[in-house]
């Protein structure tokens, strides 16, 4: 007799569940958020027209008190909140039949969708889609590119601090950044910036990542997105002015909710994840795309 034969009572041994979730709220705490109160559904923000030197008159002498009338213009940008939301429905006999915490997991799930199309609204169409562009589908991500990309945010007096969201084979292998720790890579067109004991080379060697790079905060986002069948990643250097979001705060700067409704006819729950919220572009010259290939 063995455990072909005696099935019966045979026993299982239930393992922690394993709930699959993407990489969400990356960006947020990058962008201009705006909470919208109760009362409206749309956020105004009012972008400044920028003064240079050519508005501003040196007197001559002896005529300090002449006029140099300029005119402050301000353009309105409206943001409409709109829902975001994904439904599910659980049978009773479903939460009762298994041993994990069934509800709990779902409502985690569930929540996490809705939090990674946050970010992939607010970087395919706004990141991805900056006038300014720096690099090409041919080579993968550099230190040039990235400094460069920096180049053009200061040349347009984008206040600091600057944030750069990267798809992760970008970040790493053979189309990544960290090619900059080793000697000339063609397909990165690197120069070993990163190599011969250099501090951030090291951190990223111990560690395996690094947070700031040129002053910089690095982050990976595997929702940047992939332009073409060439594998061409579309992620970006910004700042915080470049994209504002208008959404509902459900407590503590939370922007999804979860509620459940009981369906006693139907013997199950209906379960919802709802996010309210809707991007637009503030500044568009606060923010460069970089094109960098993956494949």
């Amino acid at each position: 007799t063995d455990t072909d034969v005696a099935t019966g009572a045979l026993g299982l041994a239930i393992g922690g569940a394993i709930v699959q979730f993407n990489k969400v709220a990356v960006m947020p705490s990058l962008i201009n958020m705006i909470a919208c109160p109760p009362g409206s559904v749309t956020a105004r923000v009012p972008v400044y027209t920028k003064l240079g030197v050519s508005n501003v008159e040196t007197a001559s002498a002896g005529a300090e008190g002449a006029e140099n009338s300029e005119t402050i213009a301000t353009t309105a940008v409206d943001i409409e909140v709109l829902r975001n939301h994904i439904d599910v429905t659980i049978t009773d006999l479903a939460a009762h039949g298994n041993t994990d915490a069934l509800m709990v997991n779902a409502g985690e799930a569930i929540g996490n969708a809705v939090a990674l199309e946050f970010d992939s609204q607010c970087l395919t169409g706004r990141v991805d889609d900056f006038a300014t562009t720096v690099g090409a589908n041919t080579t993968g991500m550099s230190m040039n590119k990235l400094f460069t990309a920096i180049a053009k945010l200061e040349e347009n007096s984008a206040p600091r601090p600057y944030a750069c969201v990267l798809h992760p084979l970008n970040m790493w292998g053979d189309f990544g950044i960290t090619n900059e720790m080793g000697m000339v890579a063609a397909n990165n067109e690197s120069n070993g910036a990163l190599a011969g004991g250099n501090a951030v080379g090291s951190a990223l060697s111990s560690a395996g990542f690094v947070s700031n790079l040129g002053g910089v905060s690095i982050y990976t986002s595997p929702s940047v997105s992939i332009a073409d069948g060439a594998g061409t990643a579309q992620g970006g250097v910004f700042a915080k002015t470049a994209i504002s979001c208008a959404y509902i705060d459900f407590g503590n700067g939370n922007f999804v909710q979860i509620e459940t409704q009981r369906a006693s006819k139907a013997a199950s729950t209906d379960m919802t994840a709802n996010g309210y919220f809707a991007f637009a572009e503030t500044v568009d010259l606060h923010g460069v795309t970089i094109l960098n290939e993956t494949v």
